[in-house]
């Protein structure tokens, strides 16, 4: 029942914030996600002993719908990381903000809408979620962009109907065809033939590449991600990106892997396109968000990259890399939120000598940058490793011939370097250099600190020992590969 409350608490907190004033609603907000995340904890216990927790009820039988929840190993880290990063992102959001009560109550929504995506164990019940979580994302897009944001979040929803109605046609093709002992649930639903498998997982992939989202499917990602409050983009980049990747790795693994392995091939080389094109947009982009976004594109691809290798080692880094990513891109974002808090400019052109006028917040950023390129000690090292290694590994029927695994993986090495120098260009711009024409007012506060030390506490956690956290992720692989 405790997995009700986990899921439950932000939604209810959040229609309660919308009630609320502006003073006591940041507060409560993040109160609300901080217990939010304590339950999730007491849920887990040990990483290294993980047990499943779950929670089943019949809900509508005759559309194969169940109210079915539970944190495995292919979910417990998303689980984990979505109440903590909205916490730290109402933690960032600024006293002055106008509508500031229906901001955070909006971030909790979505928190809450996540959540019941991640945690979600019949297919219906995902695809629920996945819509759900559309409306608080609109609605922070809309209501709180710095510019167009009308224009920014119509786009976004085109992008986002143009897979999610494919997608609702699949979910009843599968439901009114009755397939599985138990309706949709994910453990009953690995029957279905290859050639059912092939035609009805195409809405589902367009759904989940839409959402990462990766080229061509991309375009509403850097009007997006420019234009949002970079509280409201940590969000979305750290944990809403990842609806598509685990959706990849949950559906795809559980429902579709004939499927799955017939279009792992050609999904590798738009995985590893991808890769290359955002590391390419980012080093051109002139705009701090802009280089975090394309960055972002890159690095998710890497990730639907390790979950198409279908071995254990790749998929296994797959799933650690949503976290890796997750900390080391949310954080970036929310240092970014710091610097909105004290309206410096977006644009590269404008910074330079930053680091000495306001030393803490450059040495931290510098972590963060150093974590985000897979520095070797910090988050997004290992699982970008095991993803490499377990797609060279890969067997040669995955995409036609051993070679070309080895080609494909060698490009994908390529964006690891370009990463580099792209965000070691974007800390260097910012950060070093002759003093830009901007003007700081302080440094990082005491609050501020804090908050940004998390994802670094957690990035090196990551880095030291991997092995903590794939261990729930390789037994749930080993079950499903």
């Amino acid at each position: 029942m405790m997995i009700n409350v986990f899921l439950g608490l932000p939604l209810v907190a959040g229609l309660a914030t919308y009630l609320m004033r502006d003073r006591g609603a940041k507060g409560f907000a993040a109160l609300a996600a901080g217990i939010q995340f304590l339950l999730g904890l007491s849920l887990v216990g040990n990483l290294s002993s993980f047990r499943s927790t779950s929670y089943f009820a019949t809900w509508i039988p005759e559309l194969g719908l169940n109210w079915s929840l539970a944190i495995d190993g292919a979910n417990v880290l998303l689980v984990l990381l979505t109440p903590l990063i909205t916490l730290l992102a109402i933690g960032l959001v600024g006293d002055n903000t106008p509508r500031l009560s229906a901001l955070v109550a909006s971030l909790l929504l979505l928190d809450g809408f996540l959540t019941g995506l991640f945690l979600a164990q019949n297919l219906g019940l995902f695809y629920i979620f996945f819509e759900a979580m559309l409306l608080p994302a609109l609605i922070l897009i809309a209501g709180w962009a710095k510019r167009d944001g009308a224009t920014t979040a119509t786009r976004f929803l085109l992008f986002t109907l143009v897979g999610s109605l494919p997608m609702l046609l699949g979910v009843l093709a599968l439901a009114f065809s009755g397939v599985g002992g138990e309706g949709l649930e994910f453990s009953s639903m690995g029957t279905l033939s290859k050639q059912r498998q092939l035609y009805l997982f195409f809405p589902f992939l367009l759904a989940f590449l839409v959402k990462m989202p990766i080229v061509p499917f991309h375009g509403w990602l850097p009007d997006l991600y420019r234009n949002s409050p970079a509280v409201v983009t940590a969000v979305i980049a750290a944990l809403m990106s990842k609806a598509g990747t685990y959706g990849l790795l949950k559906v795809g693994l559980t429902v579709f892997p004939l499927a799955l392995r017939e279009v792992a091939g050609s999904l590798a080389v738009l995985a590893v396109f991808s890769i290359l094109y955002g590391a390419f947009a980012a080093l051109g982009a002139e705009s701090l968000k802009e280089v975090l976004a394309y960055s972002s594109l890159s690095h998710i691809a890497m990730i639907a990259f390790g979950i198409v290798s279908l071995e254990l080692n790749g998929a296994a880094g797959a799933g650690l890399q949503m976290a890796g990513h997750a900390i080391a891109t949310g954080g970036l974002f929310l240092l970014v939120a710091v610097m909105e808090n004290r309206n410096l400019p977006d644009k590269l052109r404008r910074f330079g000598g930053l680091a000495p006028l306001a030393p803490r917040m450059g040495a931290l950023a510098l972590f963060l940058t150093l974590a985000s390129l897979g520095q070797p000690g910090l988050g997004s090292f290992p699982g970008e490793l095991l993803i490499l290694t377990g797609y060279w590994n890969a067997a040669s029927d995955i995409t036609g011939s051993l070679t070309t695994s080895h080609l494909l993986t060698i490009a994908a090495a390529l964006g690891i370097i370009l990463a580099a120098a792209y965000l070691l260009r974007w800390y260097q711009r910012v950060f070093l250099g002759e003093t830009g024409t901007y003007r700081i007012p302080k440094d990082l506060d005491g609050l501020e600190s804090a908050i940004i030390l998390v994802p670094i506490a957690l990035t090196v956690w990551v880095g030291v020992a991997p092995s903590m956290f794939l261990t729930p992720i390789q037994v749930w692989l080993d079950g499903v590969l």
